[in-house]
């Protein structure tokens, strides 16, 4: 989801409890001062509904689903390169 929630500036992440509940938040820097008094402790105690929970726009294309699967990967291949071009003829 977009939201300024957080910070006050436009970002993608996952919606929580901060992010459903702060309808108007203030403007940047602002905002992100005011999270920022909370969300070192809430980060302490795991409570994962008062943290930032960024996520990147290309999260499908994702192509392992843990972290064993990744590492295997990345320890086959150290160094891919870009994914070839697609066949457009």
């Amino acid at each position: 989801m977009l939201t300024r929630a957080l910070s006050g500036r436009l970002a993608r992440g996952l919606p929580n409890r901060l992010t459903r509940e702060i309808a108007d938040p203030a403007p940047f820097p602002v905002q992100n001062w005011l999270t920022g008094r909370f969300r070192p402790t809430a980060a302490e105690r795991g409570e994962r509904e008062l943290l930032s929970l960024w996520a990147g726009q290309s999260a499908a294309l994702a192509h392992h689903t843990d972290a064993r699967a990744l590492f295997h990967a990345l320890l086959a291949d150290p160094e891919p390169g870009p994914a070839p071009a697609p066949d457009l003829a």
